[in-house]
């Protein structure tokens, strides 16, 4: 059906020339941003392979994401799990600015310290602590190997650490970390 005369039309659309249908160049050359809901993809015959589409992006001057997915800036939606996340999937995310300074900073510096595989935050226990707070840790995180510092705290001196080779066949739960790593 062809698009009615601009002479018939009304209102907002008395300017508008309406089409049933244009291509993809002619879709993005346009230069209008449109939501979601304000068009219709039609299946139609493409004339190029898979491979040959990008969906590279360039978010600014210094950053090129190869998958274009960038989480919102809204409240509480990104903060920095959501960021590390995206950004192990390709994508990007924007620190919310619903928070402090010093707390976006926070964020920030979480997401620029990740090193994916790395554990940057462990639990660590004392050389008083028994083999049966290894066997929680273990049951509630299925960690294998536990730091041990002077005072069980992270920033306090390595001692060693504790792996399931060294408490397997301890009969005594009860027995203290510092007695397992003396055998």
């Amino acid at each position: 059906m062809p698009a009615p005369d601009s002479d018939t039309l009304s209102g907002h659309y008395a300017h508008t020339t309406l089409l049933d249908g244009m291509s993809a160049k002619q879709f993005f050359e346009q230069g209008t941003g449109y939501t979601y809901d304000d068009f219709i993809l039609l299946p139609g015959h493409i004339d190029f392979s898979a491979e040959e589409v990008s969906l590279e992006t360039q978010i600014s001057r210094r950053i090129k994401l190869k998958t274009p997915l960038v989480s919102s800036p809204m409240d509480t939606v990104t903060e920095a799990n959501m960021a590390i996340s995206m950004a192990l999937q390709g994508g990007m995310g924007i620190i919310h600015y619903n928070n402090s300074i010093e707390e976006q900073r926070n964020e920030l510096l979480k997401v620029k310290r990740f090193k994916n595989g790395f554990i940057t935050e462990p639990l660590t226990l004392s050389p008083n602590h028994t083999v049966r707070d290894i066997d929680e840790i273990k049951h509630q995180f299925n960690f294998s190997g536990v730091p041990i510092t002077e005072t069980g705290t992270m920033g306090s001196k390595l001692l060693g650490i504790v792996t399931n080779r060294d408490i397997d066949f301890v009969q005594d739960r009860n027995v203290s970390l510092s007695v397992v790593a003396a055998r």
